[in-house]
């Protein structure tokens, strides 16, 4: 009796925290199968010539919902674009999930991640001074990771304010 019990309610406590998960992430993106949600940035040369030890002169950020398939769960999943003051140009893939009140958004096998805080106007705060580094890299092999580079958290490059783009114009983000 105490075994099913305990199942029961582990069971009610996973399918709880799933429905939590998906509330918090709603916020950004519907829980419909392919519904996307994009912000994009380009710092133009006043903001970059008041702010010179930041690296990062563009970014942009999807956020996806694809349903449960026969070779996954349902998940949200991003794709980060960033394009450098020197020309280098990186994209880093993977899953967000809810963590505590936040939601992180990171590569796989200890990739780094991202903080997405919802701002005002449907725009959003990517917050990498929390977290420290995401690795530009679509992969998680050790021949993907050295394609990339580790986007680091730097005197000028911890948060990034980026503005909501028209659906229209969202690319869904895969991996």
């Amino acid at each position: 009796m105490n075994h099913t019990r305990s199942l029961f309610l582990g069971t009610a406590f996973a399918l709880f925290s799933l429905g939590v998960m998906a509330a918090e992430l709603d916020a950004f993106v519907a829980a419909s199968d392919g519904a996307t949600a994009c912000w994009s940035r380009q710092y133009d040369a006043a903001h970059l010539a008041a702010h010179p030890d930041q690296q990062v002169a563009a970014m942009s950020m999807a956020v996806t919902y694809w349903d449960e398939t026969a070779n996954g769960p349902a998940q949200y999943v991003f794709r980060m674009e960033a394009d450098l003051r020197d020309g280098t140009h990186g994209t880093a893939v993977g899953p967000c999930r809810q963590e505590g009140g936040d939601v992180w958004c990171g590569v796989e096998c200890d990739g780094g991640g991202v903080l997405l805080k919802s701002r005002s106007g449907g725009d959003v705060l990517i917050d990498l001074e929390h977290t420290g580094y995401i690795a530009m890299t679509t992969g998680c092999g050790e021949d993907t990771l050295d394609e990339g580079f580790p986007l680091e958290s730097g005197r000028d490059d911890k948060q990034f304010l980026l503005h909501a783009l028209p659906v229209r114009q969202c690319v869904p983000a895969t991996y």
